[in-house]
């Protein structure tokens, strides 16, 4: 199957334009796919195959009033799934891996299926509801590729007085002293900004540097890590928070770029079902021979305010992930981010995917999932015949192809 893996998604420009090349002093000319136009092509198509609500076209609005596109795929609703990307402007390939996901699953997707494979999709849409919003920061996406492309924040301005905080820290240490002029402050980051139990606390690397989540909007801009001057102040986070509350997803993921790890939430270091779903996600992208590091999102780097704890928050015990995906850390001076050249974009998803299916299927379980001992049984003269049960929810997606 041939999808649209040869060039990067916009918002809604088809075709070719001059972007900014890496510091904004030059251009170069990208040729991208209207994420508009082939969401719209897929809701079409899935529309006429029964497995997507053609009335499902976006979940809210940005601050400058572009659409939250998003496309609803499958007839399970008692069983629903999110994908998300692009909460970080600047990293185009984690549109790609939602919007991948939504073209592979609508165009496979058939009442008669021949393999093994599409009799295993066709189970899934009819057994799982999967809503995917490829792009939950359109603002800055744009922002990108007409004026800076490392920006990585929202867009939403803020005129602020004089500040003078002191903000709780979750490393226990003393709150630091914050104090900033008034003026006009642009650039929260949305993934500090979910209205998790600990927002509104910053976090630092051991030992203590620039903050890697921070309560001075001077932070803000480019490479943000401000959490903004509220929990949920952004209109995208708004939507995304109302959105995950609403249907009370039963798994999420949220795609992001670079480093190649598999992220769980911090909180569910001993969660067994989880911890068995995460390790067969890591275990079904490992087979496919470029290894992503399988730890929880504070051992990257502690944050407050982000998605993944936030879906993991509020459905406590459902998997909730994080992909950071493609370059490598050593590719990353010449990769990183929107850097990543178009030749990326296909490996990248044939590694990801079956981790994304199994994702899907897995939602439907429940705890336990990991061994399960059947009582003892006599048989004849012999007793305390054991066996072990292993619910199935991802080996079935080991050496998925496509």
């Amino acid at each position: 199957m041939t999808l649209k893996w040869d060039k990067y998604h916009s918002y809604d420009l088809a075709g070719t334009t001059n972007v900014p090349t890496l510091g904004n002093n030059s251009t170069e000319p990208k040729t991208f796919y209207s994420l508009k136009d082939d969401l719209a092509e897929l809701r079409t198509l899935g529309s006429s195959k029964g497995i997507v609500d053609a009335g499902t076209t976006n979940v809210g609005t940005s601050y400058e009033g572009r659409d939250l596109l998003a496309i609803k795929v499958g007839k399970g609703s008692g069983t629903k799934v999110l994908f998300t990307g692009c909460h970080h402007a600047r990293e185009w390939i984690s549109v790609e891996m939602v919007y991948l996901m939504a073209e592979y699953l609508v165009r496979t997707y058939s009442d008669s299926p021949s393999s093994t494979q599409d009799k295993r999709i066709k189970w899934l849409l009819d057994n799982r509801e999967v809503w995917l919003v490829p792009m939950v920061n359109p603002d800055g996406h744009v922002w990108t590729t007409t004026t800076d492309r490392m920006w990585r924040a929202g867009r939403k301005p803020y005129d602020l007085p004089d500040g003078d905080l002191h903000p709780p820290r979750t490393d226990g240490r003393p709150p630091r002293h914050v104090v900033y002029p008034a003026g006009t402050y642009t650039g929260v980051d949305l993934n500090r900004n979910y209205p998790t139990s600990t927002w509104g606390q910053e976090t630092f690397d051991d030992p203590p540097g620039r903050p890697k989540t921070s309560a001075d909007p001077r932070d803000g801009g480019p490479n943000s890590v401000w959490f903004g001057p509220s929990a949920a102040s952004e209109p995208e986070v708004t939507a995304m928070s109302s959105l995950m509350q609403a249907q009370s997803f039963r798994a999420a993921i949220t795609y992001h770029s670079f480093s190649q790890l598999l992220l769980y939430p911090s909180s569910a270091e001993k969660d067994t079902f989880l911890q068995f779903v995460g390790k067969g996600m890591s275990a079904l992208i490992d087979e496919k021979g470029n290894p992503y590091t399988y730890e929880s999102g504070s051992a990257l780097y502690p944050t407050t305010g982000d998605a993944m704890e936030y879906a993991y928050e509020i459905a406590p015990g459902r998997p909730s992930f994080c992909p950071e995906v493609r370059p490598t850390q050593a590719n990353a001076a010449r990769w990183m981010f929107n850097l990543l050249p178009e030749d990326q974009i296909e490996p990248c998803f044939r590694e990801n995917v079956a981790a994304g299916l199994a994702l899907i299927q897995c939602a439907g379980f429940d705890a336990p999932a990991g061994p399960r001992v059947a009582p003892a049984v006599t048989i004849g003269t012999q007793t305390q015949l054991k066996l072990s049960v292993m619910p199935n929810c991802w080996k079935v997606f080991k050496g998925w192809t496509i």
